[in-house]
């Protein structure tokens, strides 16, 4: 539980405010902020279990433990919501959500935010506007986009509605089928916020109404500038980070989200071998590659892998789609809402499964055309070490949909 207490930071001595910035802003500090939050996170989709949980990428994967993970994330950057510089970007569409919401009818995307904020621009304005723009080109909306009016103004609000039949025009002309896309779903978009402030036993059913609620979750408390928070977690305290999971390219030393949740305990077991453990782990990671690498195959956007090249979220970051080739599946990627975008073939590794293999193709191919065919798309072809099966299928592949020069 917190027990905040707030000390105003020593300005009399620089050398001694440097060092406890330093002190503050430690791995293991950052760490144990991250574990910390995702209690919060936890509660939430305890609250909540008919909605899946989806990490915004890149920081809010640190904050959801694997065990309620999503298969997918998404990606709405912070940049597209900041002042006047609002956009609606077709690169950063997150069309695949939109499967997520047919079969759940609403979703929970986590993410935080640095000291002195509530919740990121990409909660308060980026899914906001995101929301608005697909609710007009759904026509099931008029425009109007649903900020938290306790963080944008009224006046940014109606600037970004102004906005938004612009960005609808832009999509109908991406000549893209869109309609396609979204096809099947009943309800208009709703952002809902969940923040630290909120009693999250209170959180009713969010869906009524004909709405399909995009439940954003901000995992880290709200500190105020230039504060220091002493927080506990169990018997131990430490220093909390609000945002501990920004910018980790320069905080983490190649540390992952995966493997924090995966040695957690270890890593937080003392502070003063945290960041020593953290780059023995990493570098065991770098050299262990056995079945995890892929290759994509010359110029096209075929890869081949291993059985962890298919693992969960990772995997959805990088590919489209994904076909296992047999080896023992990922329960995440079975998820109703990955059907079409997921094939297992049930085929035995060596000699046993050539009868298999050959019966699989046809289905393989069927699969793989709306995907290859799309050169913005990559297919991921994997088995057990990405040496045997997948490259059988993606041969098949290959010599269906590509020539000579590799092009579709």
């Amino acid at each position: 539980m917190w027990d905040d207490k707030f000390e105003e930071p020593i300005d009399d001595f620089y050398a001694i405010s440097n060092q406890l910035r330093k002190q503050t802003r430690s791995m293991y500090n950052r760490l144990r902020s991250i574990q910390d939050d995702s209690q919060f996170i936890r509660r939430v989709s305890a609250q909540l279990p008919q909605y899946p949980v989806l990490a915004n990428q890149r920081c809010g994967l640190w904050y959801v433990p694997p065990e309620i993970s999503s298969a997918q994330s998404v990606y709405f950057k912070s940049t597209d919501g900041h002042n006047r510089n609002w956009k609606f970007s077709l690169r950063r569409a997150n069309t695949h959500l939109f499967d997520i919401l047919r079969v759940y009818n609403g979703c929970i995307i986590v993410d935080s935010t640095r000291q002195g904020k509530t919740m990121p621009d990409s909660f308060s304005k980026t899914i906001p506007i995101w929301c608005a723009v697909w609710n007009v080109f759904r026509s099931v909306g008029k425009g109007e986009v649903d900020v938290p009016g306790n963080v944008v103004s009224v006046s940014e609000k109606s600037q970004m509605e102004l906005l938004v039949p612009g960005f609808v025009r832009e999509l109908e002309s991406a000549g893209i089928d869109f309609k396609k896309t979204v096809g099947g779903l009943k309800g208009v978009l709703k952002p809902v916020w969940v923040t630290r402030d909120c009693n999250v036993e209170e959180l009713g059913d969010l869906g009524t109404g004909g709405t399909i609620p995009v439940i954003c979750v901000c995992a880290s408390a709200s500190v105020g500038s230039g504060r220091r928070v002493e927080a506990s977690f169990g018997s131990d305290s430490y220093l909390y980070v609000q945002g501990a999971a920004d910018d980790h390219e320069l905080w983490a030393q190649g540390l992952t989200p995966r493997l924090f949740w995966k040695h957690q305990h270890k890593l937080l077991a003392d502070i003063d071998s945290c960041e020593q453990l953290a780059g023995e782990l990493v570098a065991k990671q770098s050299s262990d590659v056995e079945g995890s690498g892929y290759n994509f195959v010359g110029s096209t956007n075929i890869a081949v892998g291993g059985r962890t090249s298919g693992r969960p979220p990772e995997c959805w970051q990088t590919f489209d789609a994904v076909i296992n080739c047999g080896a023992p599946e990922y329960q995440d990627n079975r998820d109703e809402a990955l059907k079409s975008k997921y094939l297992y073939l049930d085929i035995p590794e060596g000699k046993r499964g050539q009868v298999q293999l050959g019966k699989s193709i046809e289905g393989a191919i069927r699969f793989a055309k709306r995907f290859v065919e799309n050169p913005g798309m990559r297919l991921l072809v994997h088995c057990s070490q990405g040496m045997d099966r997948s490259v059988g299928i993606s041969l098949a592949i290959l010599a269906k949909y590509f020539g000579d020069q590799g092009k579709a």
